[in-house]
C-alpha cells in the first residue's frame, strides 16, 4: 500500500527538482509573523510564491488558490503560483507527475487550471515575473530563460550561433564558457524577432505585400498569406522551419533587421533537438513578455537589452533608466513647444539622439508627444509620423540599433522599416586602415580628435543599409552620451 506523503516532504523534494532545472528555488521558507512559503522562487528582483497542495479535489484547488493570494496580499511574494499535485504522489513518481497550476499575480490571475509535466511547470514559473506588469521582472524573466536555453547547447553551437552573428567571444570568461554570453546575445535577437512576429499577428492578414521586398529589384508578390502566428511556430512539430517560413513571408514585406537576423540565428546550427529546445524555451519566453511590451508605455526592450547583456565596457552601453528618460524628455518638450493639436506640427518636429542606444530617450520622448497630444492615443498617424518624420538615432553598436528600430516599430507595428531614421555608425578602423569615431564624425572638424578627410563619414540605414545624409537640423538633441574610458575599441584606434 503506497505511503501518503506530507505536502512538506513534497516541497522539499520539488525545490529540489526545480534546482535542478535552473531556479533558485528554496523549500519552506519561513517569514516573520509565523507565515510560511511552500517554495520559493527568486528570479532576478521577483519572489514568486509556489503553494502547493497534495491531491487535486475541488476543495484542494481551493485550499491552493487561497494560499498563494493570501502570499500576494502578505506581500511575501511579487507573483504566486497554486499548485496541486496528484494524489499519493511519491519521490519516485514526482518528476513524472502529471501537475495542475493556476498562476496568481493579485490583478489578473489565470482563469482555469493547466495541467502539465514539470518541464512545462517549470517553464510556468520561471516565466511569471514576465506576466507581473514591472519591466524590470519581464526583463529578469526573459534573462533566466535565456540562461536555461543556452546551458542545452554545446559549445560547438554556441560558437555557430555567435559567429553567425558576428558576436566575439568573452577573453574573460571564468565560470562559463567563452562562448555563453555571444550566444546569449543571439538568441535575444531570436527572442526579439519572437516579439516582433508576434506583435505584427493581428495585422498581417491585412498587409499582403504588393511587391516582394526579398528581391532586387522588386517583383510583384505571389505566394502564400498571411505568415503563420508566432504562437503556431513555437508549438509546430519542427519549430525551426516553421519560424524560419514565416519570417522568410514577413520579409517579402519588410522588417528586414528583425527577421533577416533572425532568420540567420535559426539557421546557426543543426536544427538537433538541443537546438530545438532551446529555440522553444526562447520563444516561450518571448511570447510572455511581448504581453508587457503591447500593454506598457516603457523602454521595456531596452530594460531587457541591458539586464541581458553585459557590453558596458566594451561599447559604453550604460542603460539610461527610465525614470530618468522620462524627466529629461519632460524638461525639454514643454507645452509650448509646437501646437500639440496639429498633426502637421508634430509631424514637423525633428529630434535627434546621436548616441541611441537601444532607443530609450527617444521613447521617453514618444511617451511625452502622446501625452501632450490630446488626440495621440486614437491618431495611429502620430506613431507613423513620430517613426518617420520625427525621429532620427544614431549608434555604433549594431545589436543595439536593431533594438532601437523594434522599441520604436512596436509605437507603430504596421510602420515599414524602411522609413525609419535609425542608422549605425562606425567606430574603429575600416579595412582601408581609416578611423572612424561614430556620430562624432557629424560635427564638421575634429580639431582636437585628429583631421578627417573628406569631411563627415556616412551612416548606414537599418533597414536598407543605405548610406544616410548628415544629421538634419534638429529642434531637439537629446542623448545620454557614453562617457566611459573606452579602453577595449581605444585599442583598436
Amino acid at each position: 500500500m503506497a505511503t501518503t506523503e506530507h505536502e512538506q516532504t513534497l516541497n522539499v523534494w520539488l525545490a529540489g527538482l526545480l534546482k535542478e532545472r535552473g531556479l533558485n528555488a528554496k523549500p519552506e521558507v519561513k517569514h516573520p509573523g509565523n507565515r510560511r512559503i511552500d517554495v520559493e522562487v527568486r528570479i532576478g528582483p521577483a519572489t514568486i510564491a509556489v503553494e502547493a497542495e497534495h491531491g487535486q479535489s475541488s476543495s484542494k484547488q481551493a485550499e491552493a488558490i487561497k494560499d498563494a493570494d493570501n502570499r500576494l496580499v502578505q506581500k511575501l511574494a511579487n507573483g504566486a503560483v497554486a499548485v496541486c499535485y496528484p494524489d499519493n504522489t511519491t519521490e519516485e513518481s514526482l518528476p513524472h507527475s502529471q501537475f495542475m497550476w493556476m498562476v496568481r499575480d493579485g490583478v489578473n490571475p489565470t482563469p482555469n487550471w493547466t495541467t502539465g509535466d514539470l518541464d512545462r511547470l517549470t517553464s510556468v514559473i520561471r516565466l511569471t515575473p514576465a506576466q507581473l506588469g514591472n519591466p524590470d521582472y519581464a526583463a529578469a524573466a526573459l534573462s533566466d530563460s535565456l540562461n536555461i536555453a543556452v546551458n542545452r547547447l554545446d559549445d560547438t553551437q554556441k560558437r555557430m550561433l555567435a559567429q553567425t552573428l558576428d558576436l566575439p567571444p568573452a577573453t574573460n570568461a571564468k565560470s562559463e564558457s567563452m562562448w555563453d554570453r555571444a550566444a546569449k546575445r543571439a538568441l535575444l535577437v531570436l527572442a526579439t524577432a519572437v516579439m516582433f512576429h508576434s506583435r505584427l499577428d493581428t495585422n498581417l492578414p491585412g498587409m499582403r505585400p504588393e511587391f516582394d521586398s526579398r528581391q532586387d529589384p522588386p517583383i510583384p508578390f505571389s505566394g502564400p498569406w498571411p505568415p503563420e502566428m508566432a504562437h503556431i511556430c513555437r508549438d509546430a512539430d519542427d519549430r525551426i522551419a516553421a519560424f524560419r517560413d514565416a519570417w522568410d513571408l514577413i520579409l517579402a514585406l519588410d522588417y528586414k533587421p528583425i527577421f533577416e537576423t533572425g532568420r540567420a540565428a535559426l539557421q546557426a546550427c543543426p536544427p538537433d533537438s538541443a537546438f530545438s529546445d532551446a529555440i522553444r524555451d526562447t520563444a516561450d519566453a518571448a511570447l510572455a513578455v511581448v504581453q508587457n511590451i503591447a500593454g506598457l508605455r516603457h523602454d521595456l526592450l531596452g530594460r531587457i537589452f541591458h539586464t541581458v547583456l553585459d557590453t558596458a565596457r566594451y561599447d559604453g552601453s550604460f542603460y539610461t533608466t527610465t525614470a530618468a528618460a522620462t524627466l529629461l524628455a519632460t524638461l525639454a518638450l514643454r507645452g509650448d513647444t509646437c501646437d500639440w493639436s496639429d498633426h502637421s506640427a508634430i509631424a514637423g518636429l525633428r529630434i535627434t539622439d546621436p548616441a541611441c542606444g537601444t532607443g530609450t530617450l527617444l521613447m521617453a520622448a514618444a511617451e511625452r508627444i502622446r501625452d501632450l497630444s490630446p488626440q495621440s492615443d486614437v491618431d495611429e498617424n502620430i506613431s507613423r509620423a513620430l517613426i518617420e518624420n520625427v525621429f532620427t538615432g544614431y549608434d555604433v553598436n549594431l545589436t543595439a540599433t536593431h533594438m532601437a528600430a523594434t522599441t520604436l516599430g512596436l509605437l507603430s507595428p504596421t510602420t515599414q522599416f524602411r522609413n525609419m531614421k535609425i542608422g549605425r555608425t562606425f567606430l574603429g578602423v575600416d579595412d582601408a586602415g581609416d578611423a572612424h569615431l561614430g556620430s562624432l564624425e557629424f560635427l564638421d572638424r575634429q580639431p582636437m580628435l585628429m583631421p578627417w578627410p573628406g569631411g563627415a563619414q556616412p551612416a548606414a540605414q537599418v533597414d536598407t543599409g543605405e548610406t544616410m545624409a548628415a544629421a538634419e537640423r534638429a529642434d531637439l538633441v537629446i542623448m545620454n552620451p557614453p562617457f566611459t574610458r573606452d579602453s577595449l575599441r581605444h585599442d583598436q584606434l
